[in-house]
């Protein structure tokens, strides 16, 4: 049986994430108690190791947006996914601070590398009619990786440097399976490259997706770094962190990689809000049933769909926004979304430490529930039939 190209590129792409995004970016605080025992850490210096792997990112974003422009999506999406298996090994290995930093900031950095390269990749290799269900598929490797961190760190117990190991085992598949998959530079059609304006990178189309990508990404930001903390500090067990991070994978999997059909269905606007919303509500569930077990799990949940989803259409609006430069404009997107993810958790840390973590919770799910009442342009919307704009038919 043929599989194809939406399924190879989406699916390339969605193990790409699972190394570099769900493992590399997300998985680092189930550890972060660990490392504060195995190397007598405190959690200042565990932060600044996390603020580290953040600022890799984002120099990281920034380069593959020029790498791909020049050698195409191959290079960058490999080298982010070997990034991850150097980076998982140095910290398997690390016998101090030292090398655990180095570790960690190498594996947080990988992420850069992985994401952006996939809107060029699905935009040359894959035929319209199953560019958004590839772009769902691409998305959904976040969740997805953080299922798979949290199955080995349940497996595995207190065997940290294990699971690491695991991890970089999963970094050398993805590159190997980027390598296979996605075209070399000069593939895809030679385009005319002439200087961009700063009227391409901000107008009225792209504004209010950078808004949107900002605010749904402060609270993203805060929920990765404190919905566990914060259903401990309730009286919850100590496993409920990777139970919570499972059940978020699982959810947003399970709904994520239907996200394509669900903009072929049913448009933009209405399903983007409807996950922003479940995005915010996610947190205010956090606050409503403080202590539940039922409720740590069904908030996981929750965030997993409006996530997962959430921000797959929000590559399909950059899509529709930056069609003749994917991945330069999405790199845009990904600047302000991890902004967002340095605001939450500083934001939701600031509050939760000097007013209360009630009210941290109330302001940290604002953005996104705010950002819900922006919609996409006219021209953005996805609507069901409308024609793509190179004048094929959307996907049905």
């Amino acid at each position: 049986m043929s599989i194809s190209q939406a399924s190879r590129v989406g699916g390339a792409g969605l193990l790409a994430l699972v190394a570099t995004y769900g493992i590399g970016r997300q998985a680092y605080g189930l550890f972060v108690p660990t490392f504060r025992d195995e190397f007598g850490l405190s959690l200042d210096v565990l932060g600044f190791y996390a603020s580290a792997a953040q600022a890799g990112y984002l120099v990281a974003t920034v380069i593959t947006g020029v790498a791909t422009a020049r050698f195409g999506p191959r290079v960058p999406v490999v080298f982010g996914c070997v990034l991850l298996a150097v980076g998982a090994a140095i910290t398997a290995s690390a016998p101090g601070p030292i090398l655990l930093a180095v570790g960690i900031t190498a594996a947080g950095t990988s992420a850069g590398g992985a994401w952006a390269p996939f809107s060029d990749a699905v935009d040359v290799q894959v035929p319209s009619s199953g560019s958004r269900r590839a772009l769902a598929l691409v998305n959904a490797g976040s969740p997805v990786g953080l299922m798979v961190a949290s199955v080995f760190v349940l497996v595995a117990g207190d065997r940290w440097r294990a699971v690491w190991l695991g991890f970089a085992a999963v970094g050398l598949v993805a590159a190997a399976a980027a390598w296979r998959v996605l075209a070399p530079a000069g593939a895809g059609p030679i385009l005319d490259r002439e200087r961009l304006r700063l009227g391409w990178f901000f107008n009225a189309r792209s504004v209010r997706l950078l808004v949107v990508a900002l605010g749904v990404s402060v609270t993203s930001g805060a929920y990765f770094a404190y919905a566990p903390d914060t259903a401990q500090d309730a009286g919850l067990a100590s496993w409920i962190g990777p139970a919570m991070w499972a059940a978020l994978g699982i959810a947003g999997a399970a709904v994520g990689v239907f996200g394509g059909g669900i903009a072929n269905r049913f448009g933009l606007r209405g399903p983007l809000a409807a996950m922003l919303v479940l995005v915010g509500g996610s947190m205010l569930v956090l606050l409503v049933a403080p202590g539940s077990m039922v409720a740590a799990l069904g908030s996981a949940a929750l965030f997993g769909v409006g996530f997962t989803t959430g921000f797959a259409l929000v590559v399909m609006w950059s899509q529709q926004v930056f069609f003749d430069r994917p991945t330069t404009g999405f790199t845009l997107a990904i600047v302000f979304i991890a902004a967002g993810f340095i605001v939450g958790p500083s934001l939701f840390g600031v509050l939760a430490t000097h007013v209360d973590r009630s009210v941290a919770l109330l302001a940290a799910a604002a953005p996104a529930l705010l950002v819900a009442l922006v919609p996409p342009s006219r021209d953005d919307r996805l609507d069901p039939h409308d024609l793509d704009r190179r004048g094929d038919a959307a996907s049905a």
